[in-house]
């Protein structure tokens, strides 16, 4: 906004709330903050990029390979931290290998750089349908567009693919087995070590609902007490996406990104979250008003009974953490959560595909998901060395 409160850019103002209107807060203040940084290298370097498009000019190989550079370098970095003069290099050869030096020297974590290159890409797909395509645009100018996508999708895309540098143990678990017990005493309501002074009933819930189920913390800050089964097997509960849902007055609207399913969890804790909701949720008069499981506990700003938010459930995190001396929060419980899953699924002598599936399930994700090739790979590296080390064996039976 400028000095009368109006868009500096319209075209931005309606990227941000047109084209990803329909994305969830978080989403939308991580995409702001990429294209923030994509407006920010390019009005230093005089381009405005909606003009750019507009023209038909768009932006040169050079150019790009120059934003490509500051992608590499954290906030506030500027050009000192690599300062490569691109000269008229046409051996294609040694282009590529410039490049992926380039790429070596990166400074901030793969993700971080390739989210700065899809942002610029999706911002110009945009901005080319916003200019071109009611007047269709020539077959020169299309095929001079497509060829810069392509040549930023294929640098996103090796992103992507080669991920960060670092190769962790296939043993190591996210929350090693003695801290992960310790953290499950330490939230118990009637552990001495248990950091809070109030609301320790619902804390323990939250902790562990997210430890049981796997959901993520959207799910949890969105869980109604009619998505609780508290009927027939009594250990299901009800998730999925709500994204509008016109029962939700907090500002920061948690939601599912998954598909809806049904998650898991202990008939008997289920009966705790019972008693939470009929004997501690019921006395604070403004949880009358919603349906929604987990409330505020404090009233200095006026919020006792209202929705949990989603800053008071990472502040949870963030005081447990501290008194653990292990970091912790909610999505590395869902990592944890699949760890436990693998050593049970194995333990029973599941058929590995449909272990899969059923982790698929449970975890939201469609069936065409790629998500799941994290812990496959961890599974696999385990039973690789299983392997390769019985074969020493009968190679060299000394060993």
């Amino acid at each position: 906004m400028d000095e009368a409160d109006c868009p500096i850019d319209p075209y931005v103002s309606c990227y941000l709330n047109g084209a990803l209107s329909a994305k969830s807060a978080n989403t939308r203040f991580r995409y702001a903050n990429e294209l923030l940084f994509v407006l920010q290298y390019f009005s230093e370097k005089n381009i405005d990029l909606p003009e750019r498009v507009a023209s038909g000019i768009f932006i040169s190989q050079m150019e790009y390979m120059q934003f490509y550079d500051r992608c590499c370098l954290s906030k506030g970095s500027g050009d000192e931290g690599i300062n490569i003069r691109f000269l008229d290099i046409n051996d294609k050869h040694l282009r590529n290998i410039i490049v992926a030096n380039q790429k070596g020297m990166a400074k901030v974590a793969s993700e971080t750089l390739q989210g700065r290159i899809r942002r610029l890409r999706q911002f110009l797909l945009w901005l080319f349908d916003e200019f071109h395509e009611v007047q269709d645009a020539d077959e020169k100018t299309k095929n001079k567009f497509n060829g810069l996508i392509a040549e930023i999708r294929l640098d996103e895309d090796a992103l992507g693919k080669n991920g960060g540098q670092h190769v962790g143990d296939p043993e190591e678990s996210v929350i090693p087995d003695d801290v992960f017990v310790k953290f499950l005493e330490m939230v118990m309501p009637s552990s001495p070590n248990n950091p809070f002074k109030a609301s320790r009933v619902r804390n323990y819930l939250i902790v562990n609902l997210l430890v049981l189920s796997g959901i993520r913390r959207g799910a949890l800050a969105k869980l109604k007490i009619s998505d609780c089964l508290f009927h027939g097997t009594n250990d299901q509960l009800a998730i999925y996406r709500s994204a509008n849902d016109p029962t939700d007055l907090r500002s920061e609207k948690p939601n599912q990104k998954t598909k809806a399913h049904f998650a898991s969890v202990d008939p008997g804790f289920l009966e705790k979250v019972k008693f939470y909701i009929d004997n501690v949720r019921i006395v604070f008069p403004r949880a009358q008003f919603h349906d929604f499981v987990f409330v505020s506990e404090n009233d200095s700003k006026g919020t006792a009974g209202q929705p949990l938010s989603l800053k008071a459930i990472n502040a949870i995190f963030q005081k447990l953490s501290r008194s653990l001396g292990f970091h912790v929060h909610p999505h590395l419980l869902r990592h944890k959560w699949n760890e436990i899953f693998d050593k049970k699924g194995e333990s029973l002598g599941v058929n590995p595909a449909l272990l899969e599936d059923a982790r698929k399930y449970a975890m939201g994700w469609s069936q065409n998901t790629t998500q799941n090739r994290r812990y496959n790979e961890k599974r696999i590296a385990l039973k690789t060395r299983e392997i390769s080390m019985a074969h020493q064996k009968r190679v060299d039976p000394q060993k």
